[in-house]
């Protein structure tokens, strides 16, 4: 099959044009026949298709164009524009090209016929399950303008508090590649050097500077073998952590290391009560919004607390009790939605306590780069003392010797 460029009019004189995949020119020339074209030309496609090429966008939709897409939506919706006006006007000024090319097919469904998140849910991995729901939610009540500055909100939140993260991590994964360079640069140069003049006395050398002189030694001639195990251990822990055993072991590990266990509970605990509290103030059902709020979830040991508390609550019980028994939930939570249980208010406490745990995750990652830089700095400071002392330790012991 060849790709033909052709340009034709239709049954109002206006030139269309596009791209048709056939045989031949002839076979091109019958299916614009059939589709009451009048042919102007037709070109077989060569060369690069600069239109495809642009189509291509390493790493997906960007987080920003969806929140923009939420509010701009949300504000057309609300002053009456039809979703399919909307969605031409969101088309024409898409700037990111992977994201322009859903949006105008996601325009393609909704004009014939389908709704906005039907239309979503045939594109893969634009937006999770969590916001199509709601999204089919605010369309069955009448209440898209509202869900989708919802969803907005939700989005911008999510966005901050990993950029939070990153940010707060730059500083010492900076100090820890300045670490790694500086212990390597004097591994693999000042420490031979010193060990070639060394091995001229030919004098007992002290056990600091012959441990050194043999790890120097090693990483030089067996540096090849250490980057294989390297890979092997990072090939084999992808793997592993792919499995569902894998995955559920390195999310109970996770939760465990100082610092991060604190930072991944906090960020888990703000997930689950700001998507529980979006979908039920939404109208959704306590059972199908728990299902979703698990899906958000990305550590294993807090998705299973949630869907043990979904299937007692399907037998008749309260949400508070399964939540109170887990270890991951603290009892500021449970004894929380014990009280918005009882008052009828629960999407109201869910997202005061969301709330409570979002600040709680600014505090913990801002003390988690406080604590991290200056024990990296100690690290680099203590292996710089020990090179340091074990390749002048000789000098000072010769310098006795001849004085």
């Amino acid at each position: 099959m060849k790709n033909f460029k052709y340009s034709a009019r239709n049954t109002k004189g206006e030139i269309v044009s596009g791209n048709i995949e056939a045989r031949d020119a002839n076979a091109v020339t019958d299916i614009l026949h059939d589709r009451g074209l009048i042919i102007v030309s037709v070109k077989e496609a060569m060369g690069i298709d600069w239109e495809k090429l642009n189509e291509i966008n390493i790493g997906g939709v960007p987080m920003k164009d969806k929140v923009v897409f939420m509010r701009q939506m949300a504000t057309m919706v609300g002053a009456g524009l039809p979703l399919s006006r909307a969605l031409e006007i969101m088309v024409q000024q898409a700037s990111n090209p992977m994201f322009k090319k859903v949006l105008k097919e996601v325009l393609d469904a909704v004009q014939s016929g389908k709704s906005l998140s039907d239309s979503f849910r045939e594109q893969e991995e634009i937006f999770d399950p969590v916001t199509l729901n709601l999204i089919e939610a605010g369309e069955q009540s009448g209440n898209l303008e509202t869900i989708l500055e919802r969803l907005a909100v939700e989005l911008e939140d999510s966005k901050a508090l990993g950029d939070k993260l990153r940010s707060a991590m730059i500083y010492p994964i900076i100090i820890l590649s300045v670490i790694v360079a500086v212990l390597l640069l004097m591994m693999f140069v000042l420490v031979p050097s010193m060990a070639e003049i060394y091995g001229d006395f030919g004098a007992d050398l002290p056990w600091t500077t012959t441990l050194l002189m043999d790890m120097s030694s090693f990483l030089i001639n067996y540096w090849w073998a250490i980057l294989v195990i390297l890979l092997i251990i990072v090939i084999g822990g992808k793997y592993y952590f792919s499995t569902e055993k894998g995955k559920r072991n390195g999310d109970k590990l996770v939760l465990r290391i100082p610092i991060v266990g604190q930072i991944v509970s906090r960020m888990q605990l703000a997930q689950f009560t700001r998507v529980l509290a979006l979908l039920l103030s939404s109208g959704l059902s306590i059972l199908s919004a728990l299902e979703l709020t698990a899906q958000s979830l990305s550590n294993q040991m807090f998705r299973d607390a949630v869907l043990d508390a979904k299937e007692e609550i399907e037998k008749g019980g309260a949400l508070a009790i399964p939540i109170a028994r887990s270890e991951y939930f603290p009892l500021l939570v449970s004894s929380m939605i014990a009280v918005g249980e009882e008052t009828g208010e629960i999407d109201a406490v869910l997202a005061k306590i969301s709330q409570y745990y979002k600040e709680e995750v600014d505090v913990a990652t801002t003390n988690m780069s406080a604590v991290l830089e200056p024990l990296f700095l100690i690290v680099m400071g203590l292996a710089i003392g020990f090179i340091a002392i074990a390749i002048y330790m000789p000098m000072f012991q010769l310098s006795s010797v001849i004085g």
